[in-house]
């Protein structure tokens, strides 16, 4: 019995061991022109950075860490100044790097590290595109004001919308080539509503590896209330209470093109839209339109008090939750007045449509 005692512990200390060696992270450098005596590494992720190590730096200029890390993530290596470098490390990297502590988002190389090679690969590309633009905007700035002035200007926006477009094919490029933790420094720099496709495919190979990572988690967090609102996606279900009590859902009114109005009696824009929307809704409500009026409303005295005075006969319902709206929060709606244009089908045409815009839509949808 106490052999095999002796031999479970000798067991348990041995996959310790051997899972403390997997996740060891060794980092071994040089720097030139360093600002200190020490380099601090530390983890970033909610909102926060996580200090790990702080080393004197050799009399050699040259410096050396040991960590053990838990998952892929990013990394700032720091000298007590504004200067710093980031890291995109894994478990088990051996990592070498040389830097200059004047310039140290400039690392002059960087082995062992295929995640940090890429960052740095993207943004020396990255930082030729933003020079010339610079330049571009530099000659710009310095044209004469004569006769010729428009027609260099001309040419000059051509040249910086020129180089916008490949700098941002180029983040399309490499990103969908190799989707990776170093694409999340990079994708921010693409609208997402223009590029929901490449955001979804990098979200799809992220999140199923790095499930508690924070900045792969706000990413998942983006594209998925993103999807919920995608052109021809179905609008997802709403089921609230009118100010008389009765449960209507939103599905209720297939076969209807329906206007998904979230609003309040407090918001001022809100009610500026109100009359517009009444001669929209009586233009078009014998045609098949219909309005949803979500309210973000405290008070049921108030929000039906808005309804009235408004002259706003179309459908409302609400929780009367204010910003923690039920709906809301399925919608992500983060500020109002926020619409959403759903065909008969139930499927999204269009979000935040207003005023003219909304007119316009419904003509073509409609007619005259």
């Amino acid at each position: 019995m106490k052999q095999s005692l002796l031999f479970l512990s000798i067991l348990v200390y041995s996959i310790t061991g051997f899972a403390q060696m997997l996740n060891n992270l060794t980092i071994d450098g040089s720097i030139s022109n360093p600002q200190g005596e020490w380099l601090t590494l530390s983890k970033l992720g909610g909102g926060q950075m996580i200090t790990l190590d702080s080393v004197k730096i050799s009399k050699d200029n040259t410096f050396s860490f040991s960590s053990n890390i838990d998952d892929a993530n990013f990394y700032q290596l720091s000298n007590g100044t504004e200067q710093y470098t980031i890291l995109v490390l894994q478990a088990g990297e051996n990592v070498t790097i040389d830097i200059d502590g004047q310039k140290m988002l400039q690392p002059k190389r960087v082995d062992g590290s295929p995640l940090t090679q890429n960052l740095y690969s993207m943004l020396v590309k990255i930082n030729y595109f933003d020079t010339e633009m610079k330049k571009l905007e530099a000659e710009y700035q310095a044209l004469a004001d004569n006769a010729e002035k428009e027609a260099k200007s001309q040419v000059i926006i051509g040249k910086y919308q020129a180089l916008d477009k490949a700098k941002n094919n180029y983040i399309k490029e490499e990103i969908n080539k190799n989707p990776s933790l170093t694409s999340l420094l990079f994708i921010e720099k693409l609208p997402i509503d223009e590029n929901i496709a490449l955001y979804e495919k990098l979200d799809n190979t992220l999140y199923p590896k790095y499930k508690n990572n924070d900045f792969v988690k706000a990413l998942h967090s983006k594209v998925d209330s993103k999807l919920k609102l995608a052109i021809g996606r179905v609008a997802p279900e709403i089921s609230l209470p009118s100010p008389e009590g009765n449960i209507i859902k939103l599905s209720s009114l297939r076969g209807k093109v329906v206007l998904i109005d979230f609003w309040a009696s407090w918001c001022s824009p809100c009610r500026r839209d109100n009359p517009h929307n009444v001669m929209l809704y009586n233009k078009y409500k014998d045609k098949g339109f219909e309005i949803y009026g979500v309210s973000f409303d405290k008070t049921k005295p108030n929000w039906e008090k808005a309804i009235k005075d408004d002259g706003l006969s179309w459908i409302h319902v609400s929780d009367l939750k204010y910003w923690q709206s039920e709906a809301g929060k399925a919608y992500g709606v983060g500020s109002i007045p926020f619409t959403v244009l759903i065909d008969k089908e139930g499927k999204i045409i269009a979000t935040k449509l207003r005023g003219d815009a909304l007119d316009q839509k419904l003509k073509e949808i409609f007619g005259e």
